[in-house]
């Protein structure tokens, strides 16, 4: 079963399964580094929210012929607890008073998100790009976010700098994690093998590598590290500090930084194939 036919036949299963009311369709959207993820919306007339469920993973994962006509039924499960849920409190994720306290920004690749970039708004930082998104209401939907399109910010009446001002105040209040990889990693059997590395993130560990553009940030790991450190961008949600007088030379750094995304880091979370040097006497991230 190719891929293309995974998907004709689920989308065929669901709107078998679909009531009279309720409308499938399958949509492509890209996500994070150019990925492009399939999933089937279901719109209900006289509802505003098409919720969507991806289902790349599951074709990847093995999934058998005769298991179509049940993932069609969670597929369609998920979709009408979602429109239960929601009601008509997601309409307020348009207001921009009620929402910019939870509008924050992320870091992702400037090379491989060249087309996402387009429809967004952003600023370029180093190699990178920053973005912005919204935190959803647990009430609405758990554990979600929303990425901000150049439409939202027009329909908010507000400017890239107005944008990047509230999402940089509510970043200064996110709790941030600088912690000794060792101390993560205690209990694995790599103890000893880690030393001097220190992985800085968030709490959340979401999105963790755009505190690399708090200035207060920085310098706290330059105190605690106790002197200048390089930044290794393992993903969009972390980044790993390594002390200068614990690494090698920069060149072997940034051939690890690319061995490690080829190997260990799925294409959506990849953030650079740089590394990244910190400068006490301007608080500042050089390449």
């Amino acid at each position: 079963m190719t891929y293309t036919q995974f998907l004709d036949m689920l989308e065929q299963e669901i709107c078998l399964l679909a009531g009279e009311e309720e409308h499938i369709h399958r949509v492509r959207v890209l996500k994070n580094n150019s990925v492009k993820m399939d999933g089937f919306s279901c719109c209900v007339r006289g509802r505003k929210e098409q919720p969507t469920v991806y289902v790349n993973h599951y074709y990847y994962e093995g999934i058998h012929r005769g298991e179509i006509r049940k993932l069609a039924q969670q597929i369609l499960k998920v979709q009408r607890e979602s429109l239960l849920e929601k009601g008509n409190d997601l309409l307020q994720v348009l207001e921009y008073e009620k929402m910019k306290e939870r509008i924050y920004y992320r870091l992702i690749s400037r090379e491989r998100n060249e087309e996402l970039l387009r429809d967004v708004p952003h600023l370029f930082w180093l190699d990178l790009a920053v973005v912005f998104y919204l935190k959803i209401p647990e009430e609405i939907i758990r554990n979600a976010t929303a990425l901000i399109h150049n439409s939202h910010m027009k329909q908010w009446g507000i400017d890239l700098k107005e944008l990047y001002h509230i999402a940089a105040e509510n970043m200064a209040e996110i709790p941030v994690m600088l912690e000794p990889m060792e101390q993560l990693l205690e209990g694995y059997g790599l103890e000893g093998k880690t030393s001097g590395m220190y992985v800085l993130g968030i709490r959340e560990r979401e999105y963790g590598a755009a505190v690399m553009l708090i200035p207060d940030v920085l310098r706290r790991c330059f105190r605690q590290i106790g002197e200048e450190f390089y930044v290794l961008p393992s993903s969009i949600h972390e980044v790993i500090l390594l002390p200068v007088s614990y690494s090698g030379n920069p060149a072997e750094l940034e051939a690890l930084v690319k061995e490690v995304n080829e190997t260990c880091v799925t294409p959506e979370d990849y953030l650079s194939g740089h590394v990244y040097r910190y400068f006490s006497d301007t608080g500042e991230l050089k390449i």
